[in-house]
């Protein structure tokens, strides 16, 4: 490595070390830990958001489907983002702020019941911990890559330095390093673009390249039968299920949300981040591309980043990539250690421990976050095994994002969904979606299949179950802006 890189990226690892442990002056209570105190603005709340969202899947993973489909990854950017982020901002984050709560699962525990929030918990919590390992994965592989390190050397360095920080400073730390890990992938990635199309004679030449050896990879939808990402289940399995379930149920993503000063620094951290999010495309899917047109010597598509950082990049510059990935794949990190320790400590262990002390939640989460770590460090050699990491992630959320997203919907809308419905729908969607997928049938498919069946499930065993109606029942349910604004006036 080049002396310039190595100091850029010491220096790196040492100032978020030093914002962690700044921010752990500031945490007195779990309030303070899991929520940073309800003291967070919009523009730290929507970079936050990117730099979760931005992780082992979607720069690593994102880069390497880039590299074996093409341009149709933007798909999952586009159609598997905006629409469901501004839904977020508009309808559910409101509606979670007016309840008050933590988690998308205490949430659910009010609308529908106990036993729901803690299923809930528990299947969101077992799916973060390989999405963590998923994300330690990434990065070792990056760096035996561009450092030649093994990878348990890469795994055991990366969660010593994020836990360093996510324990002491909870999710003021997060958030802060994450929006200084988006800012450096912004920089990193326009730099990329730029000696990228340089490398191959200009844009012109690129694009010649591209379509004279690989063709099929212009075309942004993919036919119906192809085997990852047919157009069908691009637009009903991502489109109408793992996105808006992704967006508008998902902890990790909405925490940052819930730590909000204010209510429109919420919805309006959201919206920032779907402007920033149409630019993500360009990030992410180029690089990919970029390796496949100067035919990449890489023995797994998922390296096809570390490979353009380390042989197209000069010195300086290819030290400030290398730090983009490895910021991109800490805030996936660092999101889900806090927001899974948030849920076990609150949804799981409030809820089946009656008399828990609960005055001691800043030490528990703390403990929890780091045997969190641990675990997701431990299983992360296992991801090797399992395929892309994208389509690894993807089919994960899969199992479950139908039925979470038929129980929301439902639940937020409506007056029909019981507690009893609730629960039984959420564990026969989630056994029905891993026997449609040991069938061998597309995630996108399966996805869009077991919310279906949520839907009608829930809709029609509530018709023989008996309503359990929250005394606060008006805070859990969607009320639109003209409703509001009607009732203000009758009110006067």
């Amino acid at each position: 490595m080049h002396p310039l890189d190595l100091a850029i990226i010491v220096g790196y690892l040492a100032v978020i070390i030093f914002v962690g442990i700044r921010m752990s002056g500031r945490v007195k209570t779990a309030h303070d830990f899991f929520l940073a105190g309800r003291s967070l603005g919009f523009w730290i709340i929507g970079l936050s958001i990117i730099g979760t969202n931005i992780g082992a899947d979607s720069y690593i993973g994102a880069s390497g489907n880039a590299y074996l489909v093409g341009i149709a990854q933007a798909n999952f950017e586009w159609i598997g983002a905006i629409p469901a982020m501004i839904m977020a901002a508009l309808v559910f984050i409101p509606l979670y702020w007016k309840a008050g709560v933590y988690s998308i699962p205490e949430y659910l525990g009010l609308r529908y019941n106990q036993a729901v929030r803690v299923t809930a918990a528990l299947i969101t919590c077992v799916v973060a911990v390989f999405a963590i390992a998923v994300a330690l994965w990434a990065i070792a592989i990056t760096l035996e890559t561009y450092l030649g390190w093994p990878t348990w050397v890469g795994i055991l360095v990366t969660g010593t330095v994020v836990g360093a920080y996510s324990v002491a400073g909870g999710l003021a730390a997060v958030a802060f390093t994450d929006s200084l890990q988006v800012s450096i992938m912004f920089i990193g990635g326009i730099v990329i673009v730029g000696l990228g199309i340089s490398e191959t004679g200009g844009l012109d030449g690129f694009a010649a390249t591209l379509t004279q050896e690989n063709p099929n990879h212009l075309q942004a939808y993919l036919p119906a039968d192809h085997e990852s990402f047919p157009w069908p289940g691009v637009i009903l399995g991502l489109g109408v299920v793992l996105s808006p379930a992704y967006w508008c149920a998902g902890q990790a993503i909405l925490q940052r949300s819930l730590g909000a000063k204010t209510q429109w620094d919420a919805s309006a951290g959201m919206m920032f981040a779907a402007l920033a999010k149409t630019f993500i495309p360009l990030l992410v899917v180029f690089p990919g591309m970029l390796a496949l047109v100067l035919h990449a010597d890489i023995e797994f598509p998922d390296q096809a980043m570390a490979w353009v950082i380390k042989n197209v990049l000069p010195p300086g510059i290819s030290g400030l990539m290398f730090i983009a990935i490895i910021a991109a794949l800490q805030s996936s990190i660092d999101s889900g250690i806090n927001s899974t320790s948030l849920m076990i400590t609150r949804d799981i262990r409030h809820v089946l421990f009656k008399n828990v002390d609960k005055s001691k939640d800043l030490i528990v989460g703390r403990y929890l976050t780091l045997v969190l770590l641990l675990a997701a460090m431990a299983t992360a050699p296992l991801i090797s095994k399992m395929g892309g990491i994208y389509e690894f992630v993807q089919t994960m959320l899969s199992l479950f994002q139908g039925p979470m997203l038929a129980l929301l919907l439902l639940g937020a809308f409506t007056r029909r969904a019981t507690a009893t419905a609730g629960l039984w729908t959420l564990i026969t969607g989630v056994v029905l979606a891993a026997m449609v997928l040991a069938l061998g049938v597309n995630m996108l498919y399966v996805a869009f299949a077991s919310f279906v069946y949520s839907l009608l499930a829930l809709w029609i065993i509530s018709g023989f179950t008996q309503p359990e109606v929250h005394p606060d029942y008006e805070k859990l349910t969607y009320v639109p802006w003209w409703r509001q604004q009607r009732q203000q006036e009758e009110a006067a």
